[in-house]
């Protein structure tokens, strides 16, 4: 038997990086409406909307800043790792320091 297919429900489409930046690039620069360009290009609004708040988003962000990011990034994962450096060290110190009972 087959399984239904649930009611509404489209196949996903995977759009390539040159549709995604023609599309956007419709409604930022040209200044035509979201809901014109998604309808003529045959794809939702809110997938368009989502597009077009993250390019907008990007272009906010001052430039170097995935640089910034990535070291961020680096500096957090090195002071986790010296975190779990000094908790293992405090508790080998509380270990060795207890007396023996000898």
């Amino acid at each position: 038997m087959e399984a239904e297919k649930p009611a509404g429900k489209r196949p996903r489409t995977k759009y390539d990086a040159a549709f995604r930046a023609e599309a956007v690039r419709r409604v930022t620069q040209d200044g035509q409406a979201a809901t014109r360009v998604a309808q003529a290009l045959g794809m939702s609004e809110a997938l368009l909307g989502r597009w077009v708040r993250a390019a907008r988003a990007q272009a906010a962000r001052p430039a170097g800043s995935e640089t910034l990011e990535q070291e961020n990034k680096h500096l957090r994962a090195q002071l986790a790792r010296a975190e779990t450096e000094r908790d293992i060290l405090k508790k080998a110190l509380t270990i060795f320091s207890q007396p023996t009972g000898r």
